[in-house]
This record gives structure tokens, sequence and C-alpha cells, in this order.
């Protein structure tokens, strides 16, 4: 029989985050309890493996607004000059459980710095936590001026360590993920551009409670011609492993890093690109599972390992028309099969971002109002997270 305790722990397990933190405030017992770790992970594992639970959407938003001023000389002469002011926020989209709809709960987030932000990305997202960077200016060539490990839902964060090589390239591809082995959060980054290792510089891992950044003893761009597809918008997170394209060896496949034991390996792909077209491919995790995406010009194909590891559970998911020059990247599947994609289409020698839903007969614009706060044009990138309770501080962890 259970416990009263238990009892209170697993009703409240069930409740939204924004519920629970109120309810701290119920009794000193109330907020120990929804304040200990264990009762953390447990509201997490209920609501991730919980397809009904609602998840969220967070999007990064730059805007560059025009000002102009008039300014007299010496001499007598105005003249008209016009400067930019940029305006950098995070909004937070609530996501249906049965499939797409209006969105009507747009919130702005907090601002996360000591100073005003001009920009910002969100390199991935991992049990409800977010890595992102804030740059003071606008000059994302530039590494970020901090990094925050963030969580969205009850507001807390962390800085992390920005240290880099000193022959360190502009862009690295990150991947966040919970080894269970020693119950902390690990972020991998590696090289996005570099086919051939051109630094020498083997891939980094960071362990949350070290707070300081290692090389492992390979690098992604090594002699076996590792190499992440930029298009990506992270590394695809699946059963204790990062993965990402191999697209300079042949045959191409998908290559992994576990992050217990900080080993790689690799996994065949479903099916061989084309070698003589501008084929966009890419791996990604979609419901917790390892996908598989190409584009051929024509049509967007997306595959789904269902057996993780067995290269004869690759299945091919769906093939939607796709006339649009640009990048797609699934990033969550709806408890109908409808899935949300992740798109950054050229437009006119300028990128837009838009999220569609696809399940193989139909091709959406979503959200459909979306407009109303943000144009395509200032949407930099859009994950998928689970609210959670799970702490960013390393004493929490």
């Amino acid at each position: 029989m259970e416990s009263h305790e238990e009892i209170i722990m697993d009703i409240l397990s069930w409740l939204p985050v924004k519920s629970l933190l109120r309810f701290k405030c119920v009794s000193k017992f109330w907020n120990k309890l929804i304040s200990e770790p264990y009762f953390k992970r447990m509201h997490l594992n209920v609501h991730a493996k919980n397809h009904n639970s609602p998840k969220k959407l967070l999007i990064s938003q730059v805007i560059n607004l025009p000002r102009y001023y008039i300014r007299s000389s010496a001499t007598g002469d105005r003249r008209v000059y016009r400067l930019s002011k940029t305006i950098f926020n995070f909004y937070s989209f609530s996501l249906s459980n049965s499939g797409p709809q209006l969105v009507k709960d747009i919130r702005k987030l907090d601002s996360l710095s000591s100073f005003k932000p001009r920009f910002g990305c969100v390199y991935c997202c991992c049990d409800g936590l977010c890595f992102i960077g804030i740059w003071r200016e606008r000059d994302n060539t530039q590494h970020p001026s901090i990094s925050l490990l963030w969580n969205p839902s009850t507001g807390e964060s962390i800085k992390l360590p920005t240290q880099y090589p000193e022959t360190s390239p502009d862009k690295y591809l990150y991947g966040l993920g919970y080894d269970s082995t020693s119950d902390d959060y690990k972020i991998i980054r590696i090289d996005a551009f570099d086919k051939v290792c051109d630094y020498g510089l083997p891939d980094e891992i960071l362990a949350t409670k070290n707070a300081s950044w290692k090389k492992t003893s390979e690098c992604a761009g090594g002699p076996c011609g590792i190499v992440p597809r930029i298009t990506e918008l992270c590394l695809a997170f699946v059963e204790g492993a990062f993965h990402w394209e191999s697209v300079c060896v042949d045959p191409c496949c998908v290559v992994t890093f576990n992050i217990s034991n900080e080993t790689y390996g690799n996994m065949s792909l479903p099916v061989r690109p084309y070698s003589n077209t501008s084929e966009e491919t890419g791996v990604s995790a979609v419901g917790g599972r390892l996908c598989y995406h190409h584009d051929d010009g024509i049509n967007f194909n997306l595959w789904v390992m269902k057996d993780y590891g067995m290269k004869e559970s690759w299945t091919k998911w769906f093939s939607i028309p796709n006339h649009m020059k640009g990048h797609i990247t699934p990033i969550y599947r709806f408890s109908n099969d409808e899935v949300l994609l992740s798109c950054f289409y050229v437009m006119k020698g300028d990128y837009e971002f838009v999220c569609k839903t696809a399940n193989g007969s139909s091709n959406l614009m979503w959200p459909q109002h979306s407009n109303d706060i943000m144009h395509p044009k200032t949407i930099m990138d859009g994950f998928v997270y689970t609210e959670s309770l799970i702490s960013p501080r390393l004493d929490a962890l």
C-alpha cells in the first residue's frame, strides 16, 4: 500500500509546471517535495513519456528597425542619417496534443542577460533544458558573449564556460543529452564546417557538474571523414547517443557518439543519397526515434528507425512534394502522426523561417496566424521542448 506522501507525489507528478510552482507556497512539505531532484525526475518521466502531455515550441526572433535622425553641420547643412535598431526576444508556443491548431497562447519570455541582447540562438534542447547563446552585438560570426543552460518553464539558468581553442572555427554544431550513468547533462560541440579537420581539433564535451570543456579522443572531421550537415538544427540525441550524418565516406552513414563511454560508432542509412545532385539530407530525432530525411528537389522524404540499431527497421514515413529552395528538418510528431517541420526557405536571396505540418497528404503552414506577431524573416529557429522542473543549477542535478 502506498504511503500518504507517495500518493501526493503521484498526483502532483501529473500537474503542469506552472501549477507546481504555485503549489510550492501551499506548505513547507509541498515546497520541499516539489523541489526534490527525485520528484523533478519523476515529473519529467511522466510528461516526456505521455504523448498527451502538451509540448512547447521555442522560437528566437530578431527584428531590425530602421531609425532616422537629422543632423545639422557647422555650415548649416541638414542631413538625414539612417541607423538600425535590433530587438531580440524568445517566444514560446503551445503544441496541441492531437494535431495542428491555431495558437493563442504565444508568450514572450523574460530576458536572460544583464545586458540588452542584440542577437541569440537556441543550440539544442533536452528534458526541458535549453542550451543557448546570447550576443551583446549583432555579430553572429563571432562566438556568443555568454552561453547559458536555461529552463524556460521555471526561468532558471546558469552561465556555462565559453572558452574556445585559439584556432577555433566560427561555427559549431551542438548536442545536449542526459547521461543516466553519471546523472549529468552533457553538451558536445563539433566543427560544423570542417570537412578535413583543418584545425586538427578533436570534438569537445562539457559535463555540467564539472562545468568545463574537455577534448574527446577524435574529431568529427578526422581520418574517417565524419562531418555534420550545417543544415541540421542540432545533433540528434537518441538512446544515450548523439547522431549526425557522414557525407565524406562511401557509403554515407550515420555517425554515433555515446555520451556515457564517449565512443564513436556508425550505422547504415536507409537509402543511398544521389551523388550527382545537390540533395539535402540530414539526421534528426522525432518522438524519441532516429529519423533520416532527404530532399531531392521534387519531394521531401522522411524515414524512421523503428527498432534502434537495426538497419532492417528503417521505414519510410512519408513523402511530400517540395519545390522550394531551402532546408527542412522534422522536429515533432503529433499524436495523429502529423509531423511538424522546421523550414528555412530562400526567398529573393534572403532566408525565411516557417513551420509546416505534414502527414503524407498535406503540407500546411503552422501556426496559421503567427504573422500577427512575427514575420518569417524575423524568426531564427524553432525547437520543441517538454516543460519540466529540472534545474540547470549544478547543486540540483
